[in-house]
């Protein structure tokens, strides 16, 4: 279902350097996670390289969100996160959903090694041990497509909502205003 992608390489116009954010995924690296500055040979600094699609963890991290799929596309992150990329019987966007639910990240802190607190590594091999039922390729896709769609219908709501509760302000203030001004 998924094999590792361990291919380092250079920074480069093709493969940027991005950051990995969680509850984010892969993203323009901003000021608050440039370390730049910590690199002293920025030109021959090897980072592992990510595709849209690629599975992506932080074995210290995967409680605070460190975990997700590359939406954004080519690009270079820290050599600590480990990337998979899905075969041809799985589908990215089902997956990244059901490899971030709880009781799955739950059945990868098992795999976890090492005595220091936030010191701990899950093994790109251990990782693939763990068995990940899923259903047909095409039931995977419909149920993502779904999942897109409830997404977006909850985000119009959202906005509307925002949009009503400004609406309401304004109104309020302009009560409020007309009172003072009388």
């Amino acid at each position: 279902m998924l094999i590792e992608r361990n291919e380092q390489a250079p920074m480069s116009e093709e493969y940027p350097l991005m950051a990995f954010i969680a509850n984010e995924g892969v993203a323009p690296k901003g000021e608050r996670y440039d370390r730049s500055s910590l690199v002293t040979d920025t030109e021959n600094k090897l980072y592992k390289k990510t595709e849209c699609g690629d599975f992506i963890y932080s074995s210290n991290n995967l409680e605070t969100g460190s975990i997700g799929l590359n939406k954004y596309g080519k690009a270079c992150i820290s050599p600590v996160y480990s990337i998979f990329q899905p075969t041809g019987i799985a589908d990215s966007n089902f997956l990244g959903r059901r490899l971030v639910r709880k009781d799955f990240i739950n059945s990868m802190v098992k795999w976890r090694q090492g005595v220091i607190y936030g010191q701990w590594k899950i093994h790109e091999s251990d990782f693939l041990k763990i068995e990940i039922p899923v259903p047909s390729v095409e039931e995977q896709k419909q149920i993502g497509t779904f999942l897109d769609y409830l997404d977006h219908l909850i985000t119009l709501h959202q906005c509307k909502r925002i949009i009503l509760l400004r609406f309401l302000f304004i109104s309020y203030t302009m009560q409020v205003l007309q009172i003072r001004c009388v």
